[in-house]
């Protein structure tokens, strides 16, 4: 009898003691889904403009349309991919480092919070980095701060030092391997791009020869990540057969290319041929109505070359005005006169909308515009109302236009970039997005799904406190597919409110960008990530992407000083 009822009461002290523990914890998952949900906003804002910065700088995205792309992209594969991120990112930093349950929970709630102040203050400065590793380094600074330094795992946990496990020296060759590595890729690609297809005089015959590869290169791409990253999470695959599906489809790929794409492209060829060659019989014809007298100059060839002179002549008139006036509102902003004193001519000539019509006309191969500068002489006072107005304004025509607005250097640097034939540009064009695609699934399987791991490890310490005394192995946390739906869908919506600053930062303020050199970038950005993944290495994708970024700017512009310049300093 007695041994019964001291069973009941051990029971009912257990009861109360785990109905204690609920009640005094209970807010922390509440306070951490909030945590999580800022944290996939600020992410959005971050790391999604990283794979499509390309396509809305080279105007074959819109920005509203890249929000929808990456919200179609990021949903499913960030439930799909992510399967074990959150058991790495506890079982590997923090699992047998904490003193209880309830300070492990604490522990991840601070990750959270730093994690958030970082992301948010990069993408206020326009820094692209990496969630993943952010989130790394956190909870690395919060094993600082409970174990001291000897707690810091600096390679491996496993004796057999692998690569793949998470350390501190894991972190650091995430910035040293990728970057250096896309930067020699996308150098060599582009500058054998320019010399085999681009600078040809029989570009276009190259770019028929060129396509099926293309398309066939980025299908074989997709599916090596679907084969590397994918399907082995549902089913075990031997490496025969992802060698054989890689084969398979890019011949596939490569066909289809040839049997459409490339009688496409000669159509559409020919129809701009003939509208053309309509419009110089018209021209011909309003010449000789003028001039009867006048023979028709049959000698197109020498005409066409004239006009690039003259063009040519007017473009590097127009850069130097541009200088001239630089150097003239630098001198005027120290003296600063008086407005009463200034002629109606300098009044006009410093008017922005007067001087840079021409430098937009120059600029007719590329969507980007000019930011109209406040005149400081005369400032309008403005009402709430008007604020307001002016603000939808220009999200509207921010969000709704393909160009984006940056300064005065940065649109000179955009006027001396080589310039090459609209036609092979556009050809480019799907290509780019097709390879944007690629590196946005392999971004959102790998790092945007990983931003609520470490809620989904608070909640399974609350729900499953039993399994966390400390120095065991805690097995698999029970992540919900609902929440990382959420997750991706708010990172989308901050991409959408805030991702216009790293979109304006890396699709043109670095280099500038075409169609060609945003396919260069996004390829060779996504062929280092499945590369350095094969070799057993870490890898970050906005560092792969910057490396590439990089390497095309550089092979663009062989001053290796302007490129980094231009990197580290960047121009309104």
């Amino acid at each position: 009898m007695s041994t019964a009822k001291g069973k009941l009461i051990a029971i009912d002290l257990s009861a109360g003691i785990i109905r204690k523990w609920k009640e005094t914890y209970q807010w922390i998952p509440i306070f951490g889904s909030f945590l999580a949900f800022a944290t996939a906003f600020v992410t959005g804002a971050n790391s999604i403009p990283v794979p499509f910065s390309t396509s809305v700088g080279s105007g074959a995205l819109t920005f509203l349309k890249a929000s929808i792309l990456a919200c179609i992209i990021n949903v499913p594969v960030s439930v799909f991919a992510i399967n074990s991120t959150g058991d790495a990112l506890l079982s590997d930093f923090l699992k047998e480092n904490q003193p209880s349950e309830g300070f492990l929970m604490w522990s991840l709630v601070v990750v959270l919070i730093t994690t958030i102040i970082w992301l948010a203050l990069a993408t206020y400065l326009e820094l692209p980095v990496s969630p993943l590793q952010s989130m790394q380094s956190a909870l690395l600074g919060t094993m600082l701060s409970t174990r001291r330094v000897h707690s810091i795992i600096m390679w491996d946990k496993d004796e057999n030092k692998n690569l793949n496990g998470v350390g501190l020296i894991r972190i650091i060759l995430e910035w040293a391997v990728a970057p250096p590595i896309a930067g020699v890729m996308a150098f060599c690609f582009f500058a054998f791009l320019k010399i085999a297809v681009l600078r040809k005089e029989n570009a276009e015959k190259r770019m028929l020869i060129f396509l099926p590869i293309c398309y066939g290169i980025l299908a074989g791409l997709l599916c090596l990540f679907l084969m590397d990253q994918v399907i082995p999470r549902m089913v075990t695959t031997e490496a025969w057969e992802s060698t054989l599906a890689v084969i398979l489809a890019t011949i596939i790929a490569a066909l289809l290319s040839l049997l459409i794409v490339v009688p496409l492209a000669r159509r559409r060829w020919n129809a701009i041929e003939r509208t053309s060659i309509r419009k110089g019989n018209k021209s011909q014809k309003h010449i000789s109505a003028k001039s009867p007298n006048q023979a028709p100059n049959d000698e197109t060839g020498d005409q066409e070359k004239i006009e690039n002179v003259i063009k040519e002549y007017m473009e590097m008139r127009v850069l130097e005005t541009i200088y001239e006036e630089d150097e003239k509102s630098c001198a005027s902003q120290a003296t600063m006169p008086d407005t009463n004193n200034v002629s109606p001519m300098t009044t006009s000539f410093r008017a922005p909308t007067q001087f840079t019509t021409p430098l937009k006309q120059l600029l007719e191969s590329t969507p980007n515009r000019l930011i109209q500068t406040r005149n400081f002489q005369k400032i309008n006072k403005t009402t709430s109302r008007d604020n307001f107005s002016n603000f939808f304004e220009a999200l509207k025509s921010s969000t709704f236009s393909p160009g984006i607005e940056y300064g005065r250097r940065t649109l000179v640097r955009h006027a001396l970039a080589e310039k090459f034939d609209e036609k092979i540009e556009d050809l480019f064009s799907f290509p780019q997005l097709f390879a944007a695609c690629i590196f946005a699934l392999s971004q959102s399987a790998n790092e945007i799904g990983a931003v609520v791991s470490p809620y989904e490890a608070i909640h399974d310490i609350f729900k499953y406190r039993a399994k966390y005394p400390g120095n065991e192995d805690v097995g698999l946390i029970q992540g919900t597919c609902w929440l990382r739906a959420v997750g991706g869908f708010i990172a989308s919506i901050g991409f959408f409110l805030c991702g216009w600053r790293l979109t304006q930062g890396l699709g043109g303020k670095l280099t500038y960008v075409s169609n060609c050199r945003g396919f260069c970038s996004q390829f060779c950005a996504v062929a280092t990530m499945i590369l350095v993944n094969r070799l057993n290495l870490p890898v970050s994708s906005t560092h792969s992407f910057i490396g590439s970024i990089l390497g095309v700017g550089i092979a663009d512009d062989p001053s290796v000083s302007s490129s980094l310049c231009a990197f580290l300093i960047t121009y309104k």
